[in-house]
């Protein structure tokens, strides 16, 4: 006999047997008693949450010829048939693989017949979401005015891609994610029923890796019983699953906040080695960091003690002051941002443990070095004010010609600032010189290749153009605004990848630009200066400061005036 997964064999037959959606299939029973039942319902949530399975059993139900309480009875002729597939009135669609408009018309000019076997006619179309703007388009009259007997449910993971128009003509019901204690129990029913050996600690590794998915607890049990015969051991779910045992994960914790950067990487590559991703350690050093900060602000919370396992982690713990999970918190969410955007997933790991480590000195023990740090900052922010009141009287290119006062700074925390405020101000003057000789014909170049770039990057170089936008260019160079600054930093260094991309423009748009890159929240500052600052000279060689109506029209028609319409759009309003 073929085998059969678990999550097909253990799919849900009524409505009592649906995990952790209480709310919703206690409402869908009543509304079948009580014979309220709508035309359209749209159910919304993560994936593996029942919402196949609910519509499932509330189509069945519908047409289930001796219901019991508002649940079938599995035994009528229309309850066998629709476990089998083979309900005449119970058409099953999914809209990944027919998403047309042919497929939507089909249904509409079907759904005017009367059922033939049971009493209610009801479509469900999974992941709704799929159906092109067109095919939603012709569902929504059906949806709107269907036939008495006639029942749509629609189920998306997606609810964000489904038009407002849909939404509004459905009861729309949202699935949770369910619980990791309701994933774990029905898991210890599941193979109670199957006779099979498992241990406890292998069903909460499961239950924290599956994520609120009952089908992927179940898919990932079936995993384990191929990888080990006939049982489930706590050892072999973290192998197959990745995940990092808790006992090392508590321990690397514990170096973060009080240790030395390099035991904490001594830890965390053993982790790894041992079959732990990087996105299990950073989530799983979160979760614990909450919940020691819970210790510690709540005192002896037993829920909160028994969240540790290893002896004396607690009472380590306690001694840790509270900022410091906060900066650990923070971080760890930084880092697994930065995962998103690296197929390098060590290195964002790395760079976190040392950032915490380092964090975890300074506020550890040394008030001097704490003390300095805190005299450069206040020096910084000096510096950063008067930079901005030169670049209000225009003098900033003087900061710029400079750079002997650069390099002549020791290399101190204090240099290191300096050196990342003079590279933006000559980054400015770079962003200057191509606004200067920039044209729209140009730009519009850049622009209709840049789709292009997207088929011949490759993956880890496609999440650039994400952040890139074009905004300006001359024959010679493009601007390109870069939407984080953390990542206009990764970017100016990343020479090779630059390069690249040259290359690759000068290949599609048959010229080569060089790149200038400028950060988001820089572009209409620098904008804003560069057409302000050439008014100004204009209005100095033209040897007045009055202003006329011959004047205004004059400076309306000034060629500064038409290079920056021409830049930047007819939104341009001249001032003086």
């Amino acid at each position: 006999m073929v085998y059969q997964a678990l999550y097909r064999k253990w799919r849900p037959q009524t409505f009592d047997s649906i995990v952790g959606q209480t709310a919703i299939t206690s409402t869908l029973k009543n509304a079948i008693v009580r014979g309220t039942v709508s035309h359209a319902f749209l159910f919304a949530g993560p994936r593996g949450t029942g919402k196949t399975s609910c519509a499932k059993i509330f189509a069945k139900a519908l047409n289930c010829m001796h219901l019991q309480a508002g649940e079938p009875c599995n035994q009528c002729d229309n309850c066998l048939a629709a476990d089998k597939g083979a309900m005449p009135d119970i058409i099953e669609i999914d809209a990944a693989s027919n998403n047309g408009v042919d497929e939507i018309r089909n249904i509409r000019d079907k759904v005017k017949y009367a059922p033939t076997q049971g009493r209610v006619k009801v479509y469900i179309i999974d992941e709704v979401h799929m159906l092109s703007l067109g095919a939603f388009n012709a569902l929504l009259k059906t949806l709107e005015e269907p036939p008495e007997h006639v029942v749509f449910i629609l189920a998306t993971t997606e609810l964000q891609k489904v038009p407002a128009t849909i939404i509004s003509r459905t009861q729309r019901y949202q699935f949770k994610r369910i619980a990791k204690v309701d994933l774990e129990a029905q898991m210890q029913y599941v193979l109670e029923q199957e006779q099979i050996k498992y241990e406890p600690e292998a069903l909460a590794v499961i239950a924290q890796v599956a994520d609120g998915g009952m089908r992927d607890a179940l898919s990932i049990l079936d995993q384990l019983l191929s990888y080990e015969t006939g049982q489930i051991k706590y050892a072999d779910a973290l192998k197959v699953t990745g995940f990092a045992a808790q006992a090392g994960v508590e321990q690397l914790l514990v170096q973060l906040l009080t240790q030395s950067p390099t035991k904490s990487l001594v830890q965390a590559d053993k982790l790894l080695q041992e079959g732990a991703s990087p996105k299990n350690l950073l989530t799983e050093l979160i979760r614990l960091a909450t919940a020691a900060l819970v210790l510690v602000k709540a005192g002896k919370s037993a829920s909160a003690q028994a969240a540790f396992l290893t002896d004396g982690v607690v009472t380590a713990l306690k001694k840790v002051e509270m900022p410091r999970y906060f900066q650990l918190i923070e971080l760890a969410n930084t880092a697994l941002l930065d995962l998103r955007y690296t197929n390098q997933q060590k290195i964002p790991l790395q760079v976190f443990i040392v950032k915490t480590s380092q964090a975890a000195l300074v506020t550890a023990g040394d008030e001097k070095l704490a003390a300095t740090l805190a005299t450069l900052q206040q020096k910084v922010a000096s510096l950063s004010e008067q930079l901005k009141a030169l670049q209000a009287n225009g003098s900033v290119a003087k900061v710029a010609t400079r750079p002997t006062d650069v390099t002549k700074i020791k290399p101190t925390v204090a240099a290191k600032h300096t050196v990342k405020v003079a590279s933006r101000d000559h980054n400015r003057q770079a962003v200057y010189q191509v606004l200067a000789q920039a044209t729209k014909a140009d730009l519009q170049a850049i622009k209709q290749i840049w789709p292009d770039l997207l088929s011949v990057l490759k993956v880890s170089e496609r999440a650039l153009l994400e952040v890139l936008e074009p905004v300006a260019a001359s024959p010679k160079q493009v601007v390109m605004k870069c939407k984080y600054t953390l990542w206009f930093e990764k970017a100016s260094s990343n020479s090779d990848l630059l390069t690249r991309l040259e290359a690759e423009i000068e290949r599609l748009a048959k010229h080569a630009y060089t790149i200038v890159l400028v950060p988001d929240g820089d572009w209409l500052a620098v904008r804003k200066d560069f057409v302000t600052s050439h008014q100004k000279e204009l209005r100095q060689q033209r040897g007045t400061s009055e202003k006329s109506d011959s004047d205004e029209t004059a400076l309306d028609e000034t060629p500064v005036v038409t290079k920056a319409k021409a830049l930047f759009g007819d939104t341009v309003n001249v001032k003086e």
